[in-house]
């Protein structure tokens, strides 16, 4: 999906249903067959105390930038500088249509935190998937519905559906650098994989949660507010 599209998308609500669709119906076969193929193989891999040894701590460290913490930030400062600092700048005035779009897009990613995170819950209670770090032999078909313990909350990832709500977002903000965000995304969501928080099927329905997340909390804005971004 080109970032160009996304406007399109968001003015027909047949097509972004339809896009929708598609995407989540594959992100669910992949992520099915990476849990009956990959997970219990890739969890066991980076449980070998070689390769622990050598790769979780950076990936302890890479990890935290899929904490919510820093983008709920920068979607509010980013929000709040444009809405009430930006416009007494008079060096800024002549910037006056951009600093409106941060403002909107600062609303816009504060939204799609707040739905994709809301999705993320909603699935994490209700599956209930225990997490890798709590079986011994990294059985990924280990389930527990609407159980509130947070070893109960494995599917889908927190963190890969906060990145990638960060990179629809940014992909938005800032399109000539899209192919960035996408693979620092990516390289959080295989940390999470890393020190047993997660198998990679988590990530990777996580990632399609931030995406979808994203999608709907623009069309939200678009439809019921003046805040939209196309």
């Amino acid at each position: 999906m080109r970032v160009q599209q996304f406007g399109e998308l968001l003015r027909s609500p047949s097509l972004l249903k339809k896009h929708l669709l598609k995407v989540g119906v594959s992100a669910l076969i992949i992520a099915a067959l990476a849990a009956y193929f990959f997970d219990q193989k890739l969890s066991q891999f980076f449980g070998i105390p070689e390769v622990r040894d050598q790769w979780r701590p950076i990936a302890r460290v890479i990890t935290d930038l899929g904490l919510s913490d820093y983008y709920f930030a920068i979607a509010i400062l980013t929000w709040a500088f444009c809405r009430f600092v930006a416009p007494k700048i008079s060096a800024l005035q002549k910037y006056s249509a951009k600093v409106d779009y941060f403002r909107r897009w600062g609303l816009n990613f504060l939204v799609a935190l707040l739905v994709s995170g809301a999705m993320t819950h909603i699935i994490k209670f209700t599956v209930g998937r225990q997490r890798p770090h709590k079986t011994p032999d990294f059985d990924p078909f280990v389930f527990i519905p609407f159980n509130p313990h947070w070893h109960w909350h494995s599917f889908s990832s927190g963190h890969s559906q906060v990145m990638f709500t960060a990179a629809t977002m940014f992909s938005v903000a800032f399109p000539k650098m899209r192919w960035l965000w996408i693979p620092v995304a990516v390289i959080v969501c295989g940390t999470r994989i890393v020190v047993h928080d997660h198998f990679l099927s988590d990530t990777i329905f996580g990632a399609f949660v931030g995406y979808a997340g994203s999608l709907l909390a623009m069309k939200w804005m678009q439809a019921k507010s003046k805040n939209g971004l196309y």
